[in-house]
């Protein structure tokens, strides 16, 4: 039978003798046993299941341990299935509906604990004279704390009316009633979102995406150093993450902000004294350094099924071996990461680097472009880096080196970053076009680039495997098959260009471009 729930917040300071007082008056209340429950309110970092309108919650109630995903209006009926240990990756928990339901939404992000919620409900039944059961009213006093266990303090009660189809009308009576003798009203923020506002947090506080929002007449000094401080958020809040490797993702978003700090820098030419720039593009060069090799094994093993399964059947299993390989890799080179993402090098970078970010820009600055209205240096640094890229690109010929392709990816990816940096500067649908534009681009220039290196680790591993006892025959012989594979994809992706590049040159493409960053 169906069953329908009306959820009522208490305002502060309601004694729960009133609300039970009031209801005895009327109705015969049977009180039964209190009930505690655990709540453990869990998102990926960057908020997926938030995103996608829900929340997930592992809650523990009498020892049993179940995963509730519900939606945050409340429109649809929750979706449970049974637990038996901490949720980890959305792929590696037990088939059920939660698991389906948030797969694709979490990816290959961690489920990572949020708030923690306590709730002490006294449960009473509201009965008529032949004992039958017309509502089970559920008041319920909420505490939340942090996963790391500080208390947050409490949370605004609640009292959950729930009736059977044929009793809802006893419920609205109810609820009307406290409503209007204690000022009861309707639930309508999640308790997710009370909880998480209790301990300082609230829902989608982080994006890898730069927010900032420009002023055309801004400063670029003042600016950049926005921008800046932006990307070093987002490199700050990815630190312990990376540095655990919690998930894949926050080293690739560090490694991102990285990069696009590197990119502003670059265009810092004029606008902060030259001997700044200079130190810390090099300090961000080694940061970019250090987290290259574990990203790159990163990369391998997100990718391993498809290797796997571009092989033909029977060398499939034969893999085995060179995953076992990978992750060994894997796991020694994170332990170098995290020995030197917390090494004097990098606290020193990090203790600078907000320092100067901090520092207040000079009033009368001497470099001659720092003063200069930010659209004006955006325009310029644009325009330039687009028809380096287009230069670039018509230069390349179907028997031009390897290493020109590479030079065109790189201009794009200037490109690209300096589009994202400044797009705030710009009307948003027609930034957004180019940027994917570029993106499809780089795309793949990177797949003949990383096609062809992914190959040469390849050749280099399954020498060093052989070297170390560490390949059978049979593992040699389906890395060497992988290889040829990599390679056809390689020469297919590379005789593609023209084709991918004469839609970045389409005309319509290259007016677009014109009519944003041209002089007007």
């Amino acid at each position: 039978m169906r069953k329908s729930t009306t959820e009522l917040r208490v305002p502060d300071g309601t004694p729960f003798r009133q609300v039970s007082d009031l209801l005895t008056g009327l109705y015969r209340p049977i009180l039964a046993s209190p009930e505690t429950t655990t709540r453990v309110f869990y998102d990926t970092f960057d908020w997926a299941i938030f995103h996608d309108g829900g929340a997930l919650e592992c809650r523990t109630q009498r020892s049993i341990r179940r995963l509730i995903r519900s939606d945050l209006d409340g429109v649809s009926p929750p979706l449970s299935q049974t637990l038996s240990d901490e949720p980890g990756f959305a792929s590696d928990l037990p088939l059920g509906p939660v698991r389906e339901r948030i797969l694709q939404v979490c990816g290959i992000r961690r489920l990572l604990p949020l708030v923690e919620v306590q709730s002490h409900v006294t449960v009473f039944r509201l009965v008529n004279d032949d004992a039958e059961t017309l509502l089970r009213v559920e008041i319920e006093a909420l505490s939340a704390r942090t996963p790391s266990g500080a208390t947050c303090g409490p949370l605004a009660s609640r009292i959950h009316l729930v009736a059977e189809s044929y009793h809802e009308q006893v419920a609205q009576e109810v609820a009307d009633l406290l409503a209007e003798r204690l000022g009861l009203e309707s639930a309508e923020t999640p308790i997710l979102t009370e909880a998480l506002s209790a301990c300082g947090r609230s829902p989608g506080d982080y994006s890898s995406k730069i927010q900032d929002r420009l002023d055309p007449e801004q400063r670029s000094d003042e600016a950049l150093k926005a921008l800046l401080k932006s990307l070093f958020g987002t490199l700050i809040a990815n630190l312990e993450g990376a540095r655990a490797h919690l998930d894949t993702e926050f080293l690739h978003d560090l490694r991102v902000a990285t990069r696009r700090t590197r990119s502003a820098l670059g265009q810092a030419k004029g606008v902060f004294p030259a001997d700044v720039v200079k130190h810390y593009k090099v300090k961000f060069t080694w940061l970019q350094q250090i987290t290259g090799p574990v990203r790159d094994l990163d990369v391998y093993l997100l990718d391993f099924e498809r290797y796997r399964e571009a092989l033909p059947v029977r060398l499939r299993p034969c893999l085995g071996a060179f995953h076992a390989f990978l992750c060994a890799r894997r796991s020694e080179e994170q332990e170098r990461l995290a020995v030197a993402l917390s090494s004097p090098a990098f606290i020193d970078l990090i203790q600078e680097w907000r320092t100067f970010l901090d520092a207040p820009i000079a009033e009368h600055p001497a470099e001659p472009k720092a003063a200069r209205p930010v659209k004006a240096l955006a325009d310029e640094r644009i325009r330039r880096m687009g028809k380096r890229v287009r230069r670039e690109g018509l230069a390349i010929r179907p028997d031009s080196p390897a290493a020109e392709l590479h030079e065109l990816r790189k201009s794009c990816k200037k490109l690209r970053y300096l589009m994202e940096l400044f797009q705030s500067l710009y009307p948003r649908g027609k930034m957004t076009r180019l940027i994917k534009l570029l993106k499809t681009l780089l795309d793949h220039l990177g797949l003949v680039q990383d096609l062809a290196v992914q190959a040469e680790h390849l050749l280099d591993w399954a020498k060093q495997m052989q070297a170390e006892g560490q390949a059978d025959t049979e593992t040699l012989l389906a890395m060497g098959a992988l290889v040829g594979q990599l390679l056809g994809r390689q020469e297919q992706a590379r005789a593609a260009f023209a084709e991918v590049f004469d839609q970045y040159l389409h005309d319509g493409n290259q007016a677009l471009f014109r009519a944003l960053f041209e002089r007007n």
